[in-house]
């Protein structure tokens, strides 16, 4: 087992490994109708060995890091994080997440913090984005804790099972998510899992 590249309340980010795909489960979520119902995967099946190609060919392309998202508790492989396309020239990056597996509520909220925490401090990027399906704003919400927010919508992107939804364009900069550290005392994730899913909860009711 890979040790953690970066740890959590709940979750800790470690490197990919075959045994994720082959033995873990990682393949199944991009088959499964639930979890694949609001992005564009799940409608080109994938095997174990398709899937284990494209994550190695993730793990090799020099503008991408790939993890996985392991529960620290329950010792349990439950999604992946993906900071992709990353440009060292406009110092960009799209950032996508998968939650494969039953989580605890801050999970998908604490890998985001910590892949973007290593975008803008690590990597020394200046903007992370992306975009996701409509019926998703509640994460967008929740992720305003580290300055993400709406940018923009398209009509009608997704299309699956005869309903079409939209496109909803968000994302953040290296200002506005150091204004929200300073804000809590530079604490990436509060000092706690309790106050960061009260934190949550206040950013999906606004």
């Amino acid at each position: 087992m890979q040790k953690p590249i970066m740890t959590g309340h709940t979750i800790s980010l470690r490197i990919p490994v075959m045994d994720d795909v082959f033995v873990r489960g990682w393949d199944g979520w991009y088959n499964d109708k639930d979890v694949t119902r609001f992005n564009s995967h799940g409608v080109f099946p994938v095997s174990k060995e398709q899937e284990w190609e494209i994550v190695k060919a993730e793990m090799d392309n020099p503008t991408s890091i790939l993890l996985a998202i392991w529960e620290t508790k329950g010792d349990r492989l439950l999604g992946n994080i993906c900071l992709q396309s990353v440009d060292f020239v406009n110092r960009t990056a799209r950032l996508a997440v998968t939650i494969g597996e039953a989580a605890p509520p801050t999970a998908c909220v604490e890998a985001f913090g910590l892949m973007t925490n290593h975008a803008f401090m690590r990597l020394n990027l200046n903007r992370i984005f992306e975009a996701t399906h409509a019926n998703l704003i509640n994460f967008i919400k929740s992720i305003g804790i580290f300055g993400f927010q709406v940018e923009g919508r398209g009509r009608e992107h997704f299309l699956k099972d005869g309903v079409a939804g939209d496109i909803i364009y968000y994302g953040t900069n290296k200002t506005d998510f150091l204004e929200r550290l300073r804000l809590r005392d530079n604490q990436l994730l509060f000092s706690n899992k309790v106050e960061l899913l009260a934190a949550i909860r206040s950013g999906m009711n606004k």
